[in-house]
């Protein structure tokens, strides 16, 4: 048994084919399967995409804070929409 992330598996390492990997992840949870999707996407990214997306989210987060607090304004999607065909002259 080895502990992975808090939990115990009988995973030691050997003839774990990628067969064997997905049939695995099968059996876990949405949320367990969602949490194992970030662990992986995490690793494959360069430490540099990982920074914009941190800024990214951070500037998402401000940007709602603000809209929350009455500072910056909304348009719906279809006024959005209508105003983008009308600058684009479509």
């Amino acid at each position: 048994m080895v502990e992975l992330d808090g939990r115990w598996s009988d995973f030691d390492g050997f003839g774990m084919t990628l067969a064997k990997v997905q049939e695995s992840v099968k059996e876990l949870s949405a949320r367990d399967r969602a949490e194992l999707l970030d662990w992986l996407w995490d690793r494959l990214q360069p430490e540099r995409v990982l920074q914009i997306q941190e800024r990214w989210a951070a500037e998402a987060e401000e940007r709602i804070d603000a809209v929350d607090r009455g500072e910056l304004p909304t348009v719906d999607g279809r006024t959005a929409l209508e105003e983008l065909r009308r600058a684009l002259g479509a």
